[in-house]
């Protein structure tokens, strides 16, 4: 099974804070994250706000996206995982910028459903 994952929806302050917020944010927030316990992998996106995906279907107000993988396969272990976070963020293991807009930050722990299914390569497939 693909391991589970959390998902933060972030901003920053204001446009002056921006350039700030992502040096932090690129440079050391998601670099702390790693290394705390539970958390393999981690890549941070920045939200493509002006493509329409689908018509009539609206994206996340925030700019940009984090995806950390983490371990847990079960609910209990991803309460777990919140707890060793949370404590984290305590006693400065990982730390939070002024430069981020907590009144706007949206994050979820999810747990994979299926198998991660990739496209098959049809290479040398007869095409006719």
């Amino acid at each position: 099974m693909p391991h589970a994952i959390m998902l933060a929806f972030t901003q920053p302050t204001s446009a002056e804070t921006e350039d700030a917020y992502n040096d932090w944010y690129s440079n050391k927030h998601i670099h702390d994250l790693v290394t705390i316990p539970g958390v393999i992998a981690a890549t941070r996106y920045k939200i493509a706000q002006e493509v329409e995906t689908l018509p009539g279907v609206v994206g996340p107000e925030q700019a940009y996206l984090a995806i950390y993988e983490i371990e847990g396969e079960t609910e209990a272990d991803l309460e777990k995982f919140a707890a060793v976070l949370r404590e984290s963020l305590a006693n400065g293991t990982a730390d939070i910028s002024p430069n981020l807009d907590m009144s706007k930050l949206g994050a979820s722990l999810c747990l994979p459903l299926t198998e991660r299914l990739e496209r098959v390569s049809v290479s040398g497939a007869d095409a006719s």
